[in-house]
Parts: structure tokens; C-alpha cells; sequence
């Protein structure tokens, strides 16, 4: 028989691979929302501005508030009484419109009398566009009289007279004549090379006064020899735009900071200006007032003393070396007599017997016959 070749199985059709459903879920569209019109765009308010000054402006507004209502009053009262008493020294009116900032200080401020005031400069003048204002200067600077005329003449330089060093030396050596030139002026200016002798030269009518002389340049410092107008310009409304005070020698001063009449918000920033001008940790406390009116407060430190302050009263204190015991007459002598051991045993037996006496009664001893 022939052999035939058997033909393996038939292979059956191949499954197709089933595949396993993906563990993530397909995303469903939402449904499509309607489209909603757009708000109006409301504007932001803005964010309020923190107050950093040691003294708030709402602290000011209170306080400059109240001063017009006293000074209101007053003048009220005044004009209510009947029988009006006459008066020795009438108050000025614009004194006593006049705003002041008082100010204590932990410390001095200045160890010694100084003559140079110390100037701040002001948002608003302290003073009207109708201030007389007298310019002292050096002779030297003043070639002749008709340069005076032209100075007093030019009307952007705001200056009423002009006055030489002579004159104050020979025509106001007297104390009422003194007084007359006080009073005849609001603002004195002095040529900054001169003002070491002024305080002899106007004496203390002056320098009692809130019109003491403001130094100012009046020369260029190429030029010293030659007045400048430019420089005089600048100078002289530099010093009116500004207040200012004399440094005491003591805790308290007083700066003007305008009148009532001023604009609350002019008189704020002059408040400011001057806070600005301290420095706040050596400050105690600042008050608003005038010349009659009650002092309102302001500003109250948290601290009496630093911490440089006590750090520096108690090294004080540990360096302070101990007190040594006076030394006696004798001890003076043997000290210049013997040695310095000698002397220790002497002067140490002295002690220890002058410590184990008991005090003795005094006894009276009966008179002679």
C-alpha cells in the first residue's frame, strides 16, 4: 500500500483578542450653558492710605478744630461784656490767632545758649504777602547808596529796608531806640557773616522774642567779597517760606505754625513738616495751642528712656569705683613721716580700738570753788 502523508489537524480560525475596558472614564460633553451677559465692570475702591506720622491727621483735624471753636468763644465773651475794663497791654489780634506746636524733649535741646536758629521749611508760609522784612549787612557788601535803592526796589526781592552793620552799631545802641526798630519790622534777616555778634549788637528785646535775626548768604562761596543777587534771591525766600526757633537749653520750645485763619488742610501739613524735622524717639510729647488757649495734645511717647539710655546708667554704674575714706590729719602726717607699712598697723589699730569702744556718757565736772 502506498503510504500517504498524513496532513496535520486544521488549524482553526484565531479568535479575535477581547480588550479589557480602560479603567478611565470617558469624558460626557456637558451641556452648553447659556452664555450670560457680561456685568458691568465695578470700579475698585482704593485701598486706604496707612497714616505713618507719629502725630495722625485725624488727631490734628480734632485738635485745630477745636482751638477755632474756643477762640470763637471767646471772642463772643468779649464782646458781650458791658462794662469793658481798660486794659494795660492789649493783645495783639493776630498774636492771639497765632497756632503754635509745643514740644518736649527727653532731653536738652542744646547744652549751651545758642544764637543760630534752626529753620524748617513749611508747606504754607507762615507769613502774609504784606511782611515788612529789614536785611542787616556787612559794610564792606554795600559800594554805595544807589545799590541799596536798587535792592529795596526790586520787587522779587522781597525785602523792605536794607540796614548797615554801622548803623545798628552807632544809631541803636540805645534801649528805646532798640525797641522802636523791634517794632517796626516782622521779619529781621542778617547777613550770615555777622550773626556771631549780633546778640550784643540788638541785645535781649530781640532774642526774648520770636523776632530774632535769620541768618541768610548774601555772597557766593567763589566770591565772598561781592554781594550776590541771585544768592540773596534764594536765600531771602527760603528763610520766608520756612519757621522756625532758637534751641533751648532746656526740654520745651515753641514753633509757629500759622494762624487760625489758615486752611485746616495747610495747617496739617505744616504740622507734619515740623514732626518730620524731630527726632521722634527724643521726643516726649507735642501739643497744639495758642498764646491764651488751653495746650491740646498730640503726640505722647511710649518710652521715657531708651534702651542706650539704660545700657549706659548701668555701665556707669559698674565703673563706678568705691568710694575710699577720707583720710584724717594724722594719718596725713604719718603718711609723710613713715612708711606705708608703718602706717597700716597704725592706722588699723587705731581702728579696731575705735570700734570696740562702747560711746561714753559725757560727764559733767563740778565747778571749781
Amino acid at each position: 500500500m502506498a503510504r500517504t502523508r498524513s496532513k496535520g489537524a486544521v488549524a482553526s480560525p484565531k479568535a479575535s483578542k477581547v480588550t479589557k475596558p480602560s479603567p478611565k472614564a470617558t469624558k460626557t460633553k456637558a451641556a452648553a450653558k447659556p452664555k450670560s451677559k457680561p456685568s458691568p465692570k465695578t470700579k475698585s475702591s482704593p485701598e486706604p492710605v496707612q497714616d505713618l506720622s507719629p502725630v495722625p491727621e485725624k488727631v490734628s483735624d480734632k485738635a485745630i478744630s477745636e482751638l477755632k471753636k474756643y477762640i470763637i468763644r471767646q471772642k463772643e465773651e468779649e464782646s458781650n461784656k458791658s462794662d469793658k475794663k481798660l486794659q494795660l497791654f492789649e493783645e495783639d489780634p493776630e498774636d492771639a490767632a497765632t497756632l503754635y506746636l509745643t514740644i518736649d524733649s527727653k532731653k536738652f535741646f542744646s547744652p549751651k545758649p545758642e544764637f543760630k536758629p534752626k529753620t524748617i521749611k513749611v508747606t504754607k508760609s507762615i507769613h502774609t504777602p504784606n511782611v515788612t522784612t529789614c536785611l542787616i549787612l556787612r559794610d564792606e557788601l554795600i559800594k554805595s547808596d544807589e545799590l541799596l535803592e536798587s535792592l529795596e526796589n526790586d520787587n522779587e526781592l522781597n525785602i523792605t529796608q536794607i540796614v548797615p552793620m554801622q548803623i545798628i552799631k552807632t544809631e541803636y545802641k540805645n534801649f528805646e531806640k532798640r525797641r522802636e526798630f523791634h517794632a517796626k519790622y516782622d521779619v529781621f534777616l542778617v547777613d550770615d557773616a555777622v550773626l556771631n555778634i549780633m546778640p550784643n549788637a540788638l541785645g535781649k528785646i530781640f532774642y526774648e522774642s520770636t523776632k530774632y535775626p535769620i541768618p541768610v548768604r548774601v555772597t557766593t562761596s567763589k566770591n565772598t567779597k561781592e554781594l550776590s543777587l541771585v544768592t540773596l534771591k534764594n536765600q531771602v525766600n527760603k528763610a520766608l517760606s520756612s519757621t522756625s526757633y532758637l534751641p533751648p537749653t532746656g526740654h520745651n520750645v515753641s514753633v509757629k505754625i500759622g494762624t487760625i485763619d489758615f486752611d485746616t488742610k495747610d495747617l496739617i501739613s505744616n504740622i507734619n513738616d515740623v514732626v518730620a524735622s524731630l527726632d521722634i524717639n527724643g521726643i516726649k510729647s507735642i501739643h497744639l495751642k495758642t498764646r491764651a488757649s488751653p495746650s491740646l495734645p498730640l503726640f505722647y511717647t511710649d518710652k521715657l528712656y531708651n534702651d542706650e539710655d539704660v545700657a549706659k546708667e548701668e555701665g556707669e554704674e559698674e565703673e563706678k569705683p568705691e568710694s575710699k575714706k577720707e583720710q584724717s590729719a594724722f594719718e596725713r602726717i604719718l603718711l609723710g613721716l613713715g612708711d606705708a607699712e608703718t602706717v597700716a598697723k597704725v592706722v588699723g589699730k587705731k581702728s579696731k580700738n575705735s570700734e570696740g569702744k562702747k560711746p561714753s556718757k559725757g560727764k559733767v565736772t563740778k565747778p571749781k570753788k
